[in-house]
């Protein structure tokens, strides 16, 4: 089998079920892979994907096509294609540090991460660094980032020291303080204007504040994605963002109702508490009910002896929301591995088939179609469909037979651009201290 085969055809392409279409230049066929699209449908064996530019124009039955003039073919005959994946929490510019961004960057890439949501840092190198990736002037997923807004006493944290360098932490348009006298309107406004994506609510925000947050953030048509409990607000004041982070915060809060601060230390004790308890169950029916998706981040919690979350409840809590019908999202939230030469997302989408009880395909629309979704940009990306973004990896392993099989890598496609495995050198991605 040739994974690698570029030629020129002869003639004009021509769909036999929807009439003749015309081959341009600038247009690759991908010829033979099994099809998973990034929805609940069956794979499609033998299709071809036509891609002009950066989307894609047509998919059809591989047997449908005839020859075409002025066009290159890709021989993805018994391979595998699925969207492009999306890492939907990152950090790479909390403290920044351009080769350690752009190594991981890389590192997403080559592994099959064409999009990234990074969930906060210093906008000015999250701009430079979108910038250089759109330009394919460094080898990176397409970022999305994040402007924060927090209560005042947040901004003395040492982080948004890091991430404002120069200027003061909190009265920036990326780390922006936020009390009851704010204009909120303009708040978002002038986060939008920072190239963000969507707003970030983080922490120390009373439950009206958190609202206002959501509404406006809504009536701007920019998405607001927070922490599913901000403090001293609850995770119900959170329902209606676009999307909330971390599946234990819930846990937490049936365990610790009057904590009045955001922090890590000093956490309750979980023992005995699984899904079915009555608060998380009140908490998920109402999830599901305000359409946010979860960004369940299983991989910030560790397995059996720990006093924090567990795993094994994190998983539970996503499981149980899943089943409710809430949307689940993949994000890491972590650092990959600095001597693993994949990303750290594919161990993401293990964690929610193995904790969360996710089926392979469910695993891969987390990190796709639902990602998308949370973004805001569900008409370009997620599902491998004509008019989309042409963001696909091809792999050489079914990944609905084993979840694993992401790591089987031949070739990632980021907006047309290829970009073939074998072309990548691995070297260990460089020591980095947030």
């Amino acid at each position: 089998m040739s994974f690698n085969i570029r030629k020129p055809i002869a003639a004009a392409i021509a769909l036999l079920c929807a009439g003749a279409v015309h081959a341009a230049a600038t247009q690759t066929i991908y010829r033979g892979a099994t099809l998973i699209d990034g929805t609940a449908a069956a794979p499609r064996t033998g299709m071809a994907i036509i891609v002009e530019g950066e989307r894609i124009k047509a998919i059809v039955p591989d047997a449908q096509l005839a020859a075409g003039a002025d066009a290159s073919v890709y021989d993805a005959q018994g391979l595998y294609v699925v969207p492009g994946l999306i890492d939907s929490h990152v950090h790479y510019a909390t403290n920044p540090d351009r080769p350690y961004a752009e190594a991981e960057l890389k590192r997403n890439l080559y592994g099959g991460v064409t999009g990234v949501r990074d969930m906060a840092g210093d906008a000015r190198e999250l701009a430079s660094l979108s910038r250089e990736a759109l330009l394919n002037r460094i080898p990176s997923p397409d970022i999305y980032y994040a402007a924060l807004v927090a209560g005042p006493s947040f901004f003395k944290d040492p982080r948004t020291v890091a991430a404002a360098q120069g200027m003061v932490p909190g009265q920036v348009p990326w780390l922006y303080s936020v009390d009851g006298k704010t204009d909120i309107a303009l708040a978002i406004a002038q986060a939008r204007g920072t190239g963000a994506t969507g707003l970030k609510i983080y922490a120390n925000l009373p439950g009206p504040l958190v609202a206002k947050l959501i509404k406006e953030g809504k009536r701007q048509g920019f998405p607001v994605w927070t922490h599913q409990q901000v403090y001293p607000s609850t995770p119900y004041d959170t329902l209606g963002a676009t999307t909330v982070s971390h599946a234990c915060m819930v846990a937490r809060y049936v365990r610790e109702a009057g904590k009045a601060a955001y922090g890590h230390g000093g956490e309750p004790s979980y023992a005995g508490l699984t899904a079915a308890d009555p608060g998380i169950r009140k908490y998920i029916a109402a999830l599901a009910k305000s359409g946010s998706l979860l960004d369940a981040t299983l991989s910030v919690y560790a397995p059996k002896d720990t006093p924090r979350c567990r795993i094994e409840l994190a998983g539970d809590i996503t499981r149980a929301a899943h089943r409710a019908g809430v949307k689940i999202i993949a994000g890491t939230d972590s650092d990959g591995l600095g001597d693993d030469p994949y990303p750290i997302l594919d161990r993401e989408l293990e964690r929610l088939v193995q904790y969360a009880g996710f089926t392979p395909n469910e695993a891969i629309i987390a990190a796709t179609a639902n990602a998308a979704i949370a973004l805001g940009k569900q008409h370009d990306l997620g599902t491998l469909e004509a008019g989309k973004l042409a963001n696909m990896v091809f792999l050489k392993k079914d990944p609905l037979q084993d979840i694993a099989n992401v790591r089987s890598v031949v070739l990632t496609v980021k907006r047309g651009q290829q970009f073939a495995r074998d072309d990548y050198k691995f070297m260990p991605i460089p020591e980095h201290k947030d």
